[in-house]
């Protein structure tokens, strides 16, 4: 395997990990050998091995969505019930800044 550096720091922000000094340090001297076994896949010969997208037959297995009416009185209540709401929608904190 070539002699590559590694930027612990720019690995940790694509993982979206916030590494202590400690853990960084450890990282920095963990990394070369990781790499080195993952090149070991180059050694594997696949030149015979079909590409596929799925691993079996199985495409689409999940449900269909389906659109239920629901009472005014039952969807009110549940609203009502959650801790917050705008407008007329249940509101839960954001996923992505």
């Amino acid at each position: 395997m070539p002699n590559i550096e590694f930027n612990v720091d720019d690995i940790a922000k694509l993982a979206m990990l916030d590494l202590s000094d400690e853990e960084r340090v450890q990282f920095c001297e963990q990394l070369p050998s990781i790499m080195a076994y993952i090149s070991k896949l180059h050694e594997v010969d696949t030149l015979s091995v079909e590409s596929s997208a799925y691993i079996s037959d199985l495409k689409n297995v999940v449900r269909d969505d389906m659109v239920s009416k629901l009472d005014n009185d039952v969807r009110s209540g549940i609203i009502k019930s959650f801790p917050e709401e705008k407008g007329g929608a249940l509101s839960v904190p954001a996923v992505f800044e």
